[in-house]
């Protein structure tokens, strides 16, 4: 389930400088907007997730980059010169899910940045989306970077991996098994594969550091492509909803339908 928000900025608060790095201060905002909503669902949603048997969590939601008409670069810095922007925020179903996010986010207003620059919106409208049809072979393209690592042979560190590795998709595929069984508490049936990933464009790589200014800090190397894909297509909508790759929840992995 898909819905997007229009974001207009309010220039008169804090000004319209926004760091680049604001994936991860968005999804602080994100589950900010939860909590005071409801707090009951965000404290499942951040601290339990869905749950697999080998205790693996998963929050099965994800949001795009901000689409920004126009704007201006200055090192790690963006000026912002359109009056709104546009986010995309995506839930694998959940039960009255509809009404509660549009409760959650209309005429919300809500600040995105860090401790040297921030911005304030206001939400004006929140649209939910049509859904796609889903079919075995589909073509995508990512609205935020996707996220996939694997750990090297003898443990202890793992390495980012390329989209246009032979592994990827294996990576891939596992991610979205393991997030079916989190959810439906039951093995996915035995033909559900990814069988062929075709980069479309070439991936553009963008490092993106998540808790910045803490001890926990973390730089990851994500991608930016197109692709077509063949597959089951419970499992392609299970990407479409809650992100491919890992960490679809900190804004990583958001993908479009590409026509």
């Amino acid at each position: 389930m898909r819905f997007r928000l229009i974001l207009r900025v309010d220039k008169n608060v804090w000004g319209t400088i926004l760091p680049c790095n604001y994936l991860y201060p968005l999804s602080s905002t994100i589950y900010k907007i939860l909590n005071e909503g409801n707090s009951e669902f965000a404290a499942w949603l951040h601290d339990h997730g869905y749950i697999t048997g080998e205790r693996k969590q998963f929050k099965l939601f994800t949001f795009s980059n901000l689409y920004i008409p126009r704007f201006q670069i200055f090192g790690d810095r963006m000026n912002i010169l359109s009056e709104e922007v546009c986010l995309i925020v995506s839930f694998y179903p959940i039960d009255a899910i509809e009404a509660f996010v549009v409760g959650l986010f209309n005429n919300r207003h809500i600040v995105i940045g860090d401790k040297r620059t921030r911005v304030s919106f206001d939400v004006v409208s929140v649209e939910r989306l049509p859904e796609p049809s889903f079919s075995e072979t589909m073509r995508f393209r990512t609205i935020s970077p996707v996220f996939i690592d694997e750990k090297r042979e003898g443990g202890g560190t793992t390495r980012h991996v390329s989209p246009d590795e032979p592994v990827f998709l294996r990576l891939l595929e596992y991610n979205l098994l393991e997030k079916y069984r989190a959810f439906y508490r039951q093995e996915p049936l035995p033909e559900w594969h990814l069988d062929r990933l075709q980069v479309l464009s070439p991936p553009k790589a963008k490092t993106i550091t998540i808790k910045e200014g803490t001890s926990q800090r973390t730089q990851l190397k994500s991608y930016l492509f197109g692709f077509e894909i063949t597959g089951n297509p419970e499992l392609l909508k299970l990407m479409y909803d809650s992100g491919a790759g890992r960490l679809g929840s900190q804004g990583f992995g958001c993908i479009e339908v590409w026509t």
